[in-house]
């Protein structure tokens, strides 16, 4: 062979074993037919925990609160079960699956804007849909986002005098609202926003021994401490956690290994040996 063809073989090579790349994940609702009927709706792992199909007699994509409100109308007015689903259905459990076979999904999919962001005091609204890269790229923080949640829009269900839906807004100060932040992604929202910062992570590795008495002084002592408890191993993993200013040295990556991509393969082996 020679020397320009084992060269030409290698570029070939180069090329095919580079080409690979990653694709978004399937929609987890799929309806046999054109109109958006007879549908089944899953999670983003592929299937809920009892190993069941999760079947409903539709699902509809509003496009604004307006049609938004007009379909739980419909739905509380013909009673209809209704369940919302988020944009990508990372609930590992059936929240999303309407009671019986004749329910009806509300999906946020097409609720993905940021609606609007106010510099002077420091707060964003978004809508329902919005993924966390797009609420991180618009606001520049990171951090868990329920912590700046200060008020939320919700349509629900209502009586003949409501029109059969209302929106409720709760505020801060609202008994009600701690409860509701446990679902911010089928909520609209508006966060409050802090400057950017900066989190300087550090993890220290030692026995469990006093464990019990250092879970709240080191919850106290760092503003995003984390513990890992290995009982087998009769150790603890501490996460030495505090916001740093943004100019300091580093490139802020928080390479948390959950969020990291994972191969379509291993999820394949995953779903069918757990």
């Amino acid at each position: 062979m020679s020397m320009s063809g084992f060269f030409l073989r290698l570029n070939c090579l180069f090329v095919l074993s580079f080409s690979v790349c990653s694709i978004s994940p399937e929609d987890h609702i799929k309806c046999s037919s054109s109109n958006n009927t007879d549908c089944t709706i899953t999670n983003a792992y592929g299937i809920f925990p009892d190993r069941t199909v999760c079947k409903a007699r539709g699902v509809t994509y509003p496009n604004s609160e307006e049609e938004l409100v007009s379909t739980v109308a419909y739905g509380s007015k013909y009673k209809i079960p209704m369940k919302a689903s988020t944009r990508y259905a990372h609930s590992i459990p059936k929240l999303a699956c309407p009671r019986g076979e004749e329910g009806l999904i509300i999906s946020t999919k097409n609720l993905n804007r940021v609606v609007g962001i106010n510099v002077q005091e420091l707060t964003m609204t978004v809508e329902s849909g919005v993924t966390l890269r797009q609420v991180i790229g618009e606001a520049a923080k990171g951090s868990a986002v329920h912590d700046y949640v200060i008020g939320l829009r919700i349509v629900s269900p209502g009586g003949p005098e409501d029109g059969y839906a209302k929106v409720r807004i709760l505020s801060h100060g609202d008994d009600d609202l701690n409860a509701a932040k446990v679902s911010l992604g089928v909520l609209g929202v508006t966060l409050s926003l802090q400057p950017m910062f900066k989190r300087s992570i550090t993890y220290l590795s030692e026995g469990d021994s006093n464990l019990g008495d250092q879970v709240l002084n080191f919850g106290k002592q760092h503003e995003f401490a984390d513990i890992i408890w290995y009982p087998s191993q009769h150790s603890a993993v501490y996460r030495i956690d505090d916001r740093v200013s943004s100019d300091t040295s580093g490139d802020g990556l928080y390479d948390f290994i959950p969020f990291r991509p994972t191969p379509s393969l291993a999820l394949d082996a995953i779903r069918t040996t757990c």
